[in-house]
């Protein structure tokens, strides 16, 4: 790989607080977009993950300005917004301003500021982790692969698996970034030269679903491996609404089909059995047999 130009002041900035926010325990991502439907608003700069305790996760989002004129007053603002908006648990401005009364009014609205002087000290002390690559590198690697955009557009599928973090934590993000991870891992296997990179998103986006099913169990972590195991299967076949929902839904279409259909109900009927064989062959006990021992194992170590 080429060597790369500086890191912009603002990215290093990124980094040294990603970097600052891994030691602490946290799962964290740069660079998160935010949409709404299908407009992009922005940017996250630091989305964090973190397992306060068996029964409880944290998402904190972190608003980054490295700048002379950071404008902190109005950053808080924003960043109370862009927290409700994603429904984070935790919101936190990183600014270059070091006046008392800034953290003050970030401590009224609830928003946590990291100041100039703590930037500073992040600034000296942190020489950044040389075991990863940053951010730039990451998608610089990827931007190697000439054909990427127009063979299956393999930045455009990692950007759109970071935004679904600030979407929701579900199971219907699970099954979008498991076709994403099938994508990757086929590349791995049909084009040998690209395989590091096509890993290292596979890597990336599993790492997405692990961070979503620890979140998706947070509330059956007193339960027995069979019974989070039908829990995990019930999810990723079913989706969010899980069976009883999904059914709910099926009744009510072949209700309709019933009622103003000739022959409806020999005709609901059939589509009635096609879904079902449909679910039942989806192969989701080995995910939830997997998956409820992988919990159970996880559940020992904190932080994540």
């Amino acid at each position: 790989m080429e060597k790369q130009p500086p890191i912009k002041k603002g990215y290093k900035m990124e980094e040294l607080l990603r970097n600052y926010f891994l030691k602490a325990g946290y799962y964290v991502i740069r660079g998160v977009p935010f949409a709404y439907e299908g407009f992009d608003v922005t940017d996250i700069d630091l989305w964090l993950y973190g397992r306060a305790s068996s029964v409880s996760r944290e998402i904190t989002i972190v608003d980054i300005k490295n700048k002379k004129t950071p404008q902190a007053i109005e950053r808080i603002f924003w960043v109370q917004g862009l927290k409700q908006a994603t429904k984070a648990t935790n919101a936190v401005v990183a600014t270059t301003d070091k006046r008392q009364e800034v953290k003050d009014f970030g401590r009224d609205l609830g928003i946590f500021v990291l100041d100039g002087a703590f930037l500073d000290r992040l600034n000296k002390s942190d020489t950044g982790s040389s075991s990863r690559l940053i951010e730039e590198e990451f998608f610089s690697k990827i931007n190697e692969y000439s054909l990427g955009k127009i063979d299956g557009d393999w930045k455009g599928r990692i950007v759109s698996c970071k935004s679904l973090l600030s979407k929701s934590l579900s199971f219907d993000s699970c099954n979008e970034w498991l076709n994403h991870a099938k994508f990757f891992a086929e590349q791995s296997i049909i084009k040998p030269n690209q395989r590091e990179t096509s890993l290292r998103c596979l890597y990336l986006i599993l790492s997405f679903v692990s961070v979503a099913i620890d979140f998706s169990l947070r509330e059956l972590s007193f339960l027995d491996q069979k019974e989070r195991s039908a829990a995990i299967k019930d999810g990723f076949t079913y989706g969010t609404k899980g069976s009883s929902g999904t059914k709910k839904v099926i009744n009510l279409s072949m209700g309709l089909v019933e009622q103003y259909a000739n022959n409806g109900k020999s005709i609901s009927n059939q589509v009635r059995a096609n879904i079902e064989r449909q679910f039942e062959s989806l192969p989701t006990n080995i995910l939830g047999e997997f998956l409820a021992l992988w919990e159970l194992e996880w559940s020992k170590i904190s932080p994540i």
